[in-house]
C-alpha cells in the first residue's frame, strides 16, 4: 500500500520529467539527440514520463545538454523558500563524539 510519501514522490519525479522534457523542446532536441553520450534514450523516455529516478550525475549532464541547470529541472513550483539560501549559510557542524548517557 502506497504512503502519501511515496504518492507525492511519484508526482514529484513526475513534475521533474515534464521539466525536462520542456527543457528538451526548448532546446529543439529530440529524445535521441538529447539521450546521446549521457543515458540510454530509453532512460530518457522514462525520465520524462516520471517512470524512473534519475542520478544527481544524469540530472548535471542532461542540464548541460539541454542549457538548464540542474535546479531549472527540479523546481516544481512546490516548494517552500528558505529564508536563506544554503549556500550563504553560517554555521558550525555538530559536536562529534558520543550520544551522552541517560
Amino acid at each position: 500500500m502506497a504512503t502519501k510519501e511515496d504518492e507525492e514522490y511519484e508526482q514529484y519525479l513526475r513534475l521533474v520529467g515534464e521539466n525536462v522534457r520542456k527543457a528538451r523542446w526548448k532546446a529543439g532536441l529530440t529524445q535521441e539527440q538529447a539521450a546521446s553520450g549521457v543515458v540510454a534514450f530509453r532512460i530518457l523516455a522514462e525520465i520524462e514520463r516520471g517512470a524512473a529516478n534519475p542520478t544527481l550525475q544524469t540530472l548535471f549532464m542532461l542540464g548541460r545538454r539541454l542549457g538548464v541547470s540542474v535546479r531549472d529541472l527540479v523546481e516544481t513550483g512546490h516548494e517552500v523558500p528558505l529564508d536563506v539560501p544554503l549556500r550563504d549559510v553560517q554555521t558550525e557542524p555538530p559536536k562529534r563524539g558520543r550520544k551522552p548517557k541517560k
